[in-house]
């Protein structure tokens, strides 16, 4: 099940922004609501003629395709077309390599880790970017910690395309709901993009308010910022299905957690910065925008609207809210301080 939505932002007239919300991958034999739009879940039992009629085809079919495509396109026969069977092979690809969940993986524990390694990323980033090659690169050239990050995106994306590499990619760079494969997928999940049209609308969202806030937060501060929103992100998503008991949620993969996050702290330092939706400027500025999307997403988790992970949107958008309000706490007492010393001299 795979939704599609976005909006277009602007710093400045000539500066636009587009945010892709999160892919939410619904899982193996759940019908997809917008074909034919049949209730409740296909019992794919008791058809042995189609299974072997099946046989050749799934032979052909690559290994991360889910094989029951065409018993279902048969069985739906009048609702199915060529578009939407492959449609729907492409997104269920990932059940040939799912896994029982590791007892190490639990909630709990993907919690700690997520808590551990956000203070992790907050006190050794400074670090990082002082002496450790070649994050001190950065420092002095903070616009090009974005490009990295871009880069990183697209590299992903790449390997997406190679299908020796979808094992490690499902278990890595996917967020996985009820079963948990990979520690690693609480961050791996937010530099994973599997189609070009998703990649593209959130790379261009990193660029349009990344390069600007690099620059006036440092490339330390952005990049605990970026790192934090996403693991906040993954966070929310894994907790809102237990909350609100969902029995089944599909995975999720996307940079949209992280980007909530930078659109949260840009727009809680700069309130009244012009902000665009499409070519219509939004009345109140930045964070009369922030407070729309984040209105939006908390209405999508109560009101369950789509496919879209909006509790990863909402964990963002708060790791980006607090970062701004500590920034600018920081920020006023340095002034504080400078006019202090100022004042030593008169």
């Amino acid at each position: 099940m795979l939704g599609a939505s976005s909006f277009m932002l602007g710093l400045r007239p000539t500066m636009k922004m587009f945010l892709r919300s999160n892919i939410s991958l619904a899982p193996s034999r759940t019908f997809v609501s917008y074909i034919g739009r049949p209730q409740g879940v296909i019992k794919l039992i008791n058809a042995p003629n189609l299974i072997n009629k099946s046989i050749a085809l799934q032979q052909t079919i690559p290994k991360r395709f889910f094989s029951q495509a065409s018993i279902l396109k048969s069985r739906w026969k009048p609702i199915f077309n060529e578009e939407t069977t492959n449609r729907y092979t492409r997104l269920n690809r990932f059940q040939q390599y799912q896994q029982q969940r590791s007892s190490g993986n639990s909630l709990g524990s993907m919690t700690f880790l997520g808590l551990s390694l956000m203070a992790g990323v907050y006190f050794v980033s400074p670090y990082l970017f002082e002496h450790v090659p070649p994050f001190t690169y950065f420092k002095t050239h903070p616009k090009n910690l974005v490009y990295a990050l871009l880069g990183i995106n697209v590299a992903v994306f790449g390997l997406w395309q190679l299908p020796k590499c979808w094992k490690f990619l499902q278990k890595y760079m996917l967020l996985q709901k009820d079963h948990i494969t990979s520690k690693f997928s609480i961050i791996g999940s937010a530099f994973s993009h599997q189609e070009f049209w998703h990649l593209g609308m959130n790379m261009l969202a990193l660029w349009s308010f990344g390069v600007s806030l690099s620059t006036m937060l440092g490339a330390s501060n952005f990049f605990s910022l970026y790192i934090n929103s996403a693991i906040a992100g993954s966070m929310f998503s894994l907790w809102y299905p237990k909350l609100a008991r969902l029995a089944i949620v599909g995975p999720s993969l996307g940079a949209s957690g992280a980007l909530f996050g930078v659109l949260g702290c840009f727009s809680y330092l700069f309130p009244h910065a012009k902000i665009l939706l499409f070519v219509f400027p939004v009345p109140g500025g930045a964070w009369v925008a922030f407070l729309a999307s984040v209105a939006w997403n908390a209405a999508g988790c109560a009101l369950r609207w789509g496919s879209f992970d909006y509790a990863a949107h909402l964990g963002g958008s708060l790791m980006g809210v607090f970062y701004g309000w500590y920034i600018s706490k920081a920020v006023e007492k340095q002034r504080q301080r400078r006019l202090q010393s100022a004042g030593k001299w008169f």
